[in-house]
């Protein structure tokens, strides 16, 4: 009982110092839960994050994300926290990806399309059947948004 007190507390104070902006200082809090045998997808995911945002081990944080949301695939946030390592990796077609998936879960999750929109989430491609790249779908779509602007 007294170690699932100390877990929570830990986990606590490292998702506290990671959203006021000290994610390396998080780092040791929520390896200590870790430790303690607790391995919640909650712990993985955060740690994840926290390693990303202080550029310790982007590999082991994208593997810590992407196992929080295999174990528990119908958590949003999850899918948010994977999509931040992406784009700090500098993947921003995995990051948006991703947070499609997560929008799948909920539609109307309002973190998601915030973070969608700073992306600037194309539209899909005129003919889908086509690829994206294709030379009819880019000068299509560029006559559509044209039509569309008017």
């Amino acid at each position: 009982m007294e170690t699932v007190d100390e877990a929570t507390r830990l986990f606590d104070k490292g998702l506290a110092l990671i959203k006021r902006g000290y994610p390396a200082e998080a780092i040791q809090y929520l390896e200590q839960v870790i430790s303690l045998g607790h391995k919640s997808s909650a712990c993985y995911s955060w740690l994840g994050v926290a390693m990303a945002r202080s550029k310790w081990d982007m590999a082991k944080a994208e593997e810590f994300c992407k196992m929080a949301v295999k174990k528990e695939f119908y958590m949003p946030q999850y899918y948010i926290n994977l999509a931040e390592v992406y784009k700090l990796k500098g993947n921003k077609v995995k990051a948006i990806k991703t947070l499609e998936a997560g929008l799948k879960l909920d539609s109307e999750n309002k973190v998601i399309l915030k973070e969608l929109y700073k992306f600037g989430a194309r539209k899909g491609p005129a003919i889908p059947i086509l690829s994206r790249e294709n030379p009819i779908n880019k000068q299509l779509g560029i006559v559509l948004s044209k039509i569309k602007k008017r």
